[in-house]
Formats: C-alpha cells, sequence, structure tokens
C-alpha cells in the first residue's frame, strides 16, 4: 500500500482501526487538488479529496443474512465549492476475500469524488480458510465456488443497492454524498463473476436467467472469466451497459481449475459492442487485480506496481466517462492516451 495516504476513520476504536488494518497514509488538503492532480489526463494521481472510511455489518431482514460493508466517500468541507452528489460504486471480493478488497482501487476512486462500498459475502468470505491449514484451505476455498454462493453474493447486491439507496435519503454519514441515481458495479474474481451476474450474464443451470439489476450504469471487471464454455455469446450477449474487463498474462488457474488467461478474455469477446474495453497486462497474474497489497501472499515488484497505476487510470476514466459523462475521459480511453501509457506487450481494446 502507498505510504503517502491516509484514511479518515469514522465512528471505530483505535484497536479495532488497528485489528481492520484500516490507516493506510492518505494526505491530503481538503477540497484543494493537489499539485499532482491537477492535469486532467493524470488519472492515475491522487484525486483532490481526503478519503474517510467506515466500517458497518448491514442486515438483510428479508433473507436472515448480514452484509458486513466498507464505505469509502470524500471529505467534503462546508464551504467547499465542489459540495454536490457523488456517484457510487460498489465492489465484490475474490473467493476467501472479505470487505478489505479492492482497498487500492475504493481509495482512488474515492479521492476523486466517489462513493464507495466494498462488501463482504458471507459463506465465501475469509471464514472459508481461517483457522484451517494446508490442503483444508484448499479444500475448504474450492467448496466455497458454487452456484449456491453466487447466488447469495447476487442478492447481496440487490440489498445493498437498496439499502444505501434507504441510507442516502436517511442522510447516513457515509452514503449521504451518494447519487443513488448513478452506480457502477465492481469486482474481482468471484467478485467478477459476480459483477457479471448482476450486468445480466445468464446462467444456462438457473434456465437462462441472470441476477440483472437494472439500476447499475456501468461495471468494471476484475480477473473475469467464462468458466462454462458454452453458448458464451447467449451467456453475455445481453450485456448491454459500459463495461471494463481487466486481466494480465498470469491471470490463469485458480485452484487448478483449468483457466486460462484467454478464458478471461471471453466475456468482453461476447459482449456486445457499445462501451466495452479490455485491458490485458503483459505479466500480471490474479493477485495483483485484487485492490490489496500482496502481502505474505508473494513478493510485490515494480511491474505490479505499474499494473495498479495503470489500472487505476483506467478504471478513474472509465467511471468519470460512463458515471460523470466525461467526454474528455472516454477520448483519453479510445484516441491513444491510455494505450499510449502501457508497455510494449499489453492490450487495450475497446468497442
Amino acid at each position: 500500500m502507498r505510504p503517502n495516504r491516509r484514511l479518515l476513520c469514522l465512528g471505530l476504536p483505535v484497536a479495532a482501526l488497528m485489528a481492520a488494518t484500516i490507516a493506510i497514509g492518505y494526505a491530503g488538503a481538503g477540497t484543494e487538488p493537489r499539485e499532482s492532480a491537477k492535469s486532467q489526463d493524470n488519472y492515475a494521481a491522487e484525486g483532490p479529496f481526503q478519503v474517510s472510511t467506515r466500517i458497518d455489518t448491514w442486515r438483510d431482514f428479508a433473507r436472515s443474512r448480514d452484509v458486513p460493508v466498507q464505505i469509502y466517500a470524500p471529505v467534503v468541507d462546508e464551504k467547499s465549492t465542489q459540495k454536490g452528489l457523488y456517484p457510487l460504486i460498489l465492489f465484490s471480493h475474490g473467493l476467501g476475500g472479505n470487505r478489505e478488497g479492492g482497498k487500492l482501487w475504493a481509495i482512488h476512486w474515492a479521492s476523486h469524488g466517489y462513493v464507495v462500498i466494498a462488501l463482504q459475502h458471507p459463506g465465501s468470505d475469509d471464514t472459508l480458510w481461517r483457522d484451517r491449514t494446508g490442503r483444508d484451505v484448499e479444500s475448504s476455498l474450492k467448496a466455497g465456488m458454487t452456484i449456491t454462493n453466487l447466488g447469495l453474493r447476487v442478492g447481496d447486491i440487490h440489498f445493498a443497492i437498496s439499502d444505501a439507496i434507504r441510507r442516502q435519503s436517511a442522510g447516513e454519514p457515509g452514503l449521504v454524498l451518494a447519487d443513488t441515481q448513478r452506480i457502477g458495479m465492481s469486482g474481482h474474481s468471484f467478485g467478477a463473476q459476480t459483477t457479471l451476474a448482476v450486468s445480466g450474464q445468464k446462467f444456462g443451470t438457473l434456465a437462462g436467467q441472470s441476477g440483472l439489476d437494472l439500476r447499475i450504469t456501468a461495471a468494471v471487471a476484475f480477473s473475469p472469466n467464462a468458466r462454462n464454455k458454452k453458448n458464451v455469446e447467449r451467456q453475455f450477449g445481453d450485456i448491454r451497459i459500459p463495461f471494463f474487463s481487466v486481466t494480465g498474462t498470469r491471470d490463469g488457474s485458480i485452484l487448478d481449475d483449468g483457466t486460462r488467461y484467454q478464458d478471461r478474455m471471453m466475456p468482453y469477446e461476447n459482449m456486445p459492442a457499445g462501451g466495452k474495453y479490455l485491458a490485458v497486462f503483459d505479466e500480471g497474474d490474479h493477485m495483483v487485480f485484487g485492490g490489496h497489497t500482496l502481502g505474505g501472499r508473494r513478493s510485490e515488484t515494480d511491474r505490479d506496481r505499474e499494473i495498479q497505476k495503470a489500472v487505476e487510470a483506467a478504471t478513474l476514466a472509465f467511471w468519470n466517462a460512463t458515471l460523470k459523462g466525461d467526454t474528455r475521459a472516454k477520448s483519453w480511453l479510445e484516441e491513444g492516451g491510455f494505450k499510449s501509457s502501457l508497455q510494449e506487450k499489453d492490450v487495450f481494446l475497446y468497442k
């Protein structure tokens, strides 16, 4: 995690903050743009806002299910001329993750004027591996990758959007600034599958149904996949919203499921044209797209940091174009601005 960022944490005791590793270093001058952010085309630069975060657990009474969340929001001074509502983005973690997933992306987006809700999905979260060792971890994780858990995740997204709308109307801290008419969806790995599902992917095992949520305006999937290689045109052909797929040439098999990185390109390849983007980063593996520090998973490399900065830039420009109607950001994506910043073997496509 970048050492020059510090989150402002709301409503949590110090011990809880330390346990949850909330404080990550983010310094800024409130609503005044930093020098590094003055170039409108430097989408990788830190944004003009400090970022506050709060953790909570939302109760879905209809399903008797608790959904832990972490909310990131821009800090807006009362005297600021930049007051208003900011688009809402949801993030869904990968298998075995938690609400800390996607933190790198969430901080970056929030610093540029977005409210981000990172969800935790019981049943496919870190309870699958905690207090387990060796092969028990792998077996438990494999057991968690089910259509049942995907359905629960889709339900979590529908619920979280509805509850965010309710909480925003009630003026709840962290969400009072959210524009619930402009909603983005994102996720990594199993979270990318969740993102595809609520964006309109059809599933043969569910009689061709999808978990489509029409309130979602645009989506970003980190390490998406076509796990079922049959009828892929039908699976992804009804995803009409703007959609950005992100993967890498080492983003292959997880838990020996036989996935190739080319499989992660298939959703994009089989979506209809119109606002669809695909970035494939040379040497990018599965972990680098999770939006978290790599920690004990493996050593972090310079290439990892290059990829993360490029992902921050591209996804921010995508959200600006789709959720804020920023034509300059759209042009930067489609007219060579982003592509010119990539390495020679990286791939960027749009249709």
